[in-house]
């Protein structure tokens, strides 16, 4: 069976006292990403953490996922119970996914989690400028790796931007490096920026973080409040590219009761390019 992540028990990871870094307690915590993105419907991740460095198999991590929650996300007089989803493509397998409410632009959006007797809530918003692309390339960087490379229009001041790709295949966005970029540390009306893939928890841990030769590229822009922001780059700054289930202990995210993670609303962009 595939590894994901020293296997351990389901048992194992809330029952032990496992040291996290340098005399750190474990503390199992339910873990939420969601995303409202203008004119897209919420995505709702839930599973339990596991501590940082600790590797299962699929079916321990199967076992992780929160499936039986009620997830409820409510803004602009609308209020809508998300829907349990699978898709073996992507990580987590199963996730929350809302089918009437969508989001829109200078909008806020609540979100409640509620599981046996846990509750879990936030609240985020969608800002109203929608970011524009000014055009994409790619540069080759020795005749295997090309890297993407997109212009964007530095237009607002106060936009906080964060991008993604993924390949026209593949179902989900995966965050690039950099992750974010600040409007307001750009001194020029655009400015361009190649874009380095990350791997998603699915990949092989010896994929390349480059693409090659007629790979289908999609690339994101998105804007997000300078809050969102800031919680992104404190996840940026734990090195959690591949999966967002091993959030330390020193992460707290903009979920109250007794999780951690991130909801978040975007507004954005996207662009294609193919590599030939």
């Amino acid at each position: 069976m595939k590894k994901l992540l020293v296997t351990i028990t389901i048992s194992t990871i809330f029952s032990a006292c496992i040291k996290e870094g340098t005399q750190k307690k474990f503390e199992p915590k339910f873990v939420v990403e969601g995303i409202i993105e203008n004119g897209a419907v919420p995505v709702v991740k839930v599973m339990h953490n596991i501590p940082t460095n600790f590797v299962i198999d699929e079916k321990q991590l199967e076992a992780l996922i929160i499936r039986w929650a009620t997830v409820k996300v409510s803004g602009g007089g609308e209020e809508e119970i998300l829907t349990l989803t699978r898709n073996d493509k992507v990580f987590p397998y199963l996730y929350y996914v809302g089918n009437s409410l969508k989001g829109k632009e200078g909008q806020k959006y609540k979100l409640e989690v509620r599981y046996n007797n846990d509750v879990l809530l936030s609240e985020t918003e969608i800002p109203l400028y929608k970011p524009a692309i000014k055009g994409v390339s790619y540069e080759w960087l020795d005749p295997e790796k090309a890297q993407p490379v997109v212009n964007v229009d530095n237009a607002n001041p106060e936009a906080n931007y964060l991008l993604f790709t993924k390949l026209i295949t593949q179902h989900e966005f995966y965050a690039t490096t950099p992750r974010g970029i600040k409007a307001i540390d750009q001194a020029a009306k655009e400015f361009t920026v190649s874009l380095l893939r990350t791997r998603s928890i699915q990949d092989s841990m010896n994929s390349s973080r480059y693409y090659k030769k007629g790979d289908e590229i999609a690339m994101k822009i998105s804007n997000v409040s300078a809050t969102s922001y800031k919680l992104w780059s404190a996840v940026s700054q734990q090195g959690l590219q591949l999966s967002f289930l091993n959030y330390s202990s020193d992460f707290a995210g903009n979920i109250e009761g007794s999780g951690i993670g991130i909801w978040y609303g975007a507004n954005s962009t996207i662009d294609t390019l193919t590599i030939e």
